[in-house]
């Protein structure tokens, strides 16, 4: 005869077993009215309750969550928090309206999607930021809402208000704006930046303020300006991505050729029309002007008819090993990816 056996009748060792796999959110449904003994268990257990996902849900159930997490005193215990709502909930604001996030004083990670300038301004006040002391990864996804005359000075004071922040290392920015750093003035300590929509102009100044700099992602997506200044690149920035949405041939090989300590480079473009000639130099150039460089990789929409020149034009010498993939764009294209790497 089988017999039963209640969940609270497990032993200790069993209920912990079980709950190292269980998220927040999942502890929040299963759990919420909790006996004595199993609040403290999972109260007590270092690998509970640290890491908080918000997705599409109202605000009865948020409101549901957080007092789970204030009954529970579990608002130190938070390290992550990924609030990902859906157009018709404005999940962001809410949640900064129930249980501002300077509550959460020892989150390390922080991943806002679909969110506005005025509710970013409203988490990232000064308090806040002097509040959350461990936060080292920042992951901010603009909307694309209805812009105030005063949108572009706001949105550049705020991501600098954001990048000095002393324990930031990782930092990613989704917008629809350009971002020109024009209100940086003070150093950075970031050491991984992505960022969506920028000038390499707007890079010149960037830098200047990045002295830990070694992962930058940059999206070019405006015309570049006339520079002549003397560039200063970070001697710790080993690795670079630049997607161009504009052709920029010309500024990006000026723009390269003070990356000396580069070790890895990639360069994404979507032209169509991108001559076979652009692709040839790249061996010389590298040995030029970037002498430590390790790994490149190259993607690229090519012609059909010209698929194998343009491999060819990749095949190195000294110790440089190709690898390639192509995968059809259209009836006349295909995408082309290209990587060497130097052994």
């Amino acid at each position: 005869m089988n017999s039963l056996t209640k969940f609270e009748d497990l032993s200790d060792e069993i209920i912990i077993s079980i709950i190292e796999y269980l998220s927040l959110e999942d502890l929040i449904s299963i759990f919420k009215d909790l006996n004595g003994r199993l609040a403290c268990i999972m109260f007590d257990h270092p690998w509970t309750h640290h890491r908080l996902n918000i997705q599409t849900v109202d605000n009865k159930t948020l409101q549901s969550k957080l007092d789970f997490i204030e009954t529970m005193k579990l608002v130190t215990r938070v390290s992550s928090i990924k609030i990902r709502p859906f157009s018709i909930y404005r999940s962001i604001q809410t949640f900064n309206q129930y249980k501002p996030l300077y509550n959460f004083t020892n989150l390390q990670a922080l991943s806002l999607n679909n969110i506005t300038l005025e509710e970013a301004e409203n988490i990232f006040t000064t308090e806040c930021l002097s509040q959350l002391v461990h936060l080292t990864r920042l992951f901010i996804k603009f909307s694309f809402g209805i812009e105030q005359n005063d949108y572009c000075s706001r949105f550049e004071c705020l991501i600098s208000k954001i990048l000095i922040h002393s324990s930031l290392q990782y930092f990613t920015i989704h917008s629809a704006r350009p971002l020109e750093f024009t209100s940086l003035q003070l150093p950075s300590s970031i050491v991984y930046l992505k960022i969506d929509y920028c000038s390499l102009q707007s890079l010149y100044r960037l830098f200047e303020f990045t002295p830990c700099l070694r992962h930058l992602t940059a999206t070019i997506a405006t015309e570049n300006e006339s520079n002549n200044q003397q560039l200063s690149i970070p001697s710790s920035l080993t690795s670079l991505t630049l997607i161009a949405n504009i052709p920029i041939f010309d500024d990006l090989i000026d723009f390269l050729r003070n990356f000396s300590n580069l070790q890895q480079l990639t360069i994404v473009s979507f032209s169509i029309i991108e001559p076979l000639t652009d692709t040839s130099f790249w061996f010389k150039f590298i040995a030029e002007y970037l002498p430590s460089l390790t790994k490149f990789k190259r993607e690229s929409n090519v012609a059909l008819a010209n698929i194998a020149a343009y491999i060819e034009s990749f095949h190195w010498s000294n110790r440089w090993q190709l690898r390639e993939k192509s995968v059809p764009n259209g009836s006349n294209y295909s995408r082309v990816t290209i990587v060497n790497t130097r052994y």
